[in-house]
């Protein structure tokens, strides 16, 4: 009987260790870094005054907003988004913030292709894009911000 429970009580003792073994996890965060954070922020501002200067500069009427008027301005900023991007990949434990970066990327590259295929862009159009970008470049910012926090949190 003594070794009855005996057993049980490894065995209890067992399963407890493991299951609060599985309970802890670990995750590990990248670091801050401001510089990136920064750059968002100025990626963003030039994005957006991209879109608005087309919006309020421009019209949809004799060729204003043809492609060929805003494409140099398109590889620019395509080449802050590609900078963001590979600033993001060579940190350690970044998968979220890079997938950002890479969405961003992407779209920005369909949103050009559509511009140039049809070589204008509505109002509508400049309006969702600015939206989508708006959004985009916030989630980038938050995910900055968190690893920020991650490092000092709150007292």
């Amino acid at each position: 009987m003594n070794q009855l429970i005996l057993k049980t009580k490894n065995y209890t003792l067992l399963f407890l260790t493991l299951l609060a073994l599985n309970s802890c996890k670990v995750t590990f965060v990248p670091s801050y870094d401001a510089k990136i954070s920064e750059q968002i922020d100025e990626t963003t501002k030039s994005v957006d005054l991209f879109y608005l200067n087309m919006l309020e500069n421009t019209s949809e009427k004799n060729d204003g907003r043809a492609f060929d008027k805003f494409s140099e301005r398109y590889v620019e900023l395509e080449v802050e988004l590609n900078s963001l991007l590979n600033k993001n990949k060579v940190k350690p434990l970044n998968k979220s913030s890079t997938r950002i970066c890479e969405i961003t990327l992407q779209l920005w590259q369909k949103y050009k292709g559509i511009h140039k295929k049809d070589d204008k862009l509505t109002n509508g159009e400049i309006k969702y894009n600015r939206k989508i970008f708006e959004d985009l470049f916030y989630a980038m910012q938050v995910a900055e911000k968190g690893k920020k926090l991650a490092e000092n949190p709150p007292q």
